[in-house]
């Protein structure tokens, strides 16, 4: 495959890649990052320019055999038989994630993976997609409510939100959630100045780690945190979307009353299993 690493090329994939959105969320949402600065050190891949018929994300550089945080994939596929062109471009060899909307090939990868004897776990979450649109869901979000105080998250807190997350408490997850509070979007509401719930956009540009502390639920302040960075996503450009896993209700009502709605294809979320592997993303 081709490695496209010129800005200009890059900014028209990311406008192609608009107009096949939702299925093409991950690139299209990678593109944001990638195109400034690049600080997750990502490489896009496709295999001819400019008709192609797959692109991918991967690592410019090898990633610590034990992240899969940064060693994570993604791809589009506009010919079906180019899937296998991305699979080769894998490293099956170490601790790793793939993400797609594009669900129908998940077997195709499961065969993949037993072919080469890797282990894998895979989850079909459902996504919850705006778009681009200038107007979100949802009542506008006082900035300022009593001892409520809405901000961005900042790296004092890296700690805090990696204790949080389902997926965190080692030292790559820390890496992985200092980058996105510093290269993203994000949005927390302090309270008497200590963060009580928070979100923020990993390197996907997908909103994730949504996280209120039990001494604060049930007031509405994960909607709130998420309705404000829909704004700050409104007025960047990107894409408002989010996975939620199956069972989640609360958060798949939360999402719709935002306005955003239930795309019909699910992400396609695959883990390499391994005794050092705490893969996450959402």
């Amino acid at each position: 495959m081709i490695s496209l690493q010129s800005l200009e090329k890059l900014e028209l994939l990311k406008q192609n890649l608009r107009g096949h959105l939702p299925d093409a969320l991950k690139i299209y949402g990678s593109l944001f990052s990638i195109l400034k600065g690049n600080p997750f050190n990502l490489e896009v891949l496709v295999d001819s320019w400019p008709n192609y018929g797959a692109v991918m994300t991967r690592p410019l550089t090898a990633p610590p055999i034990c992240d899969p945080y940064t060693n994570s994939y993604s791809f589009f596929i506009r010919d079906e038989n180019r899937i296998h062109a991305v699979l080769e471009h894998i490293n099956w060899n170490q601790a790793f994630e793939i993400q797609s909307m594009q669900n129908y090939f998940m077997n195709k990868i499961r065969h993949e993976a037993a072919q080469r004897n890797v282990d894998t776990e895979i989850s079909l979450l459902r996504t919850y997609y705006q778009g681009t649109q200038k107007e979100t869901g949802g009542e506008q979000v006082q900035r300022h409510q009593k001892n409520l105080e809405f901000c961005s998250l900042s790296p004092a807190y890296v700690s805090l939100v990696d204790d949080s997350w389902t997926f965190g408490r080692c030292s790559a997850s820390q890496e992985y959630v200092s980058l996105c509070i510093k290269s993203h979007p994000s949005c927390c509401v302090l309270d008497s100045g200590i963060p009580v719930s928070w979100v923020l956009c990993d390197h996907y540009g997908a909103m994730r780690m949504l996280y209120t502390v039990p001494q604060e639920r049930r007031k509405g302040l994960g909607s709130k945190v998420c309705s404000v960075l829909s704004e700050i996503m409104t007025k960047q450009n990107r894409p408002i979307y989010c996975h939620v896993e199956e069972e989640n209700i609360p958060s798949q009502l939360m999402f719709k009353d935002l306005g955003l709605q239930e795309t019909e294809s699910k992400l396609l979320w695959v883990r390499s299993k391994s005794e050092h592997n705490l893969t996450g993303s959402l």
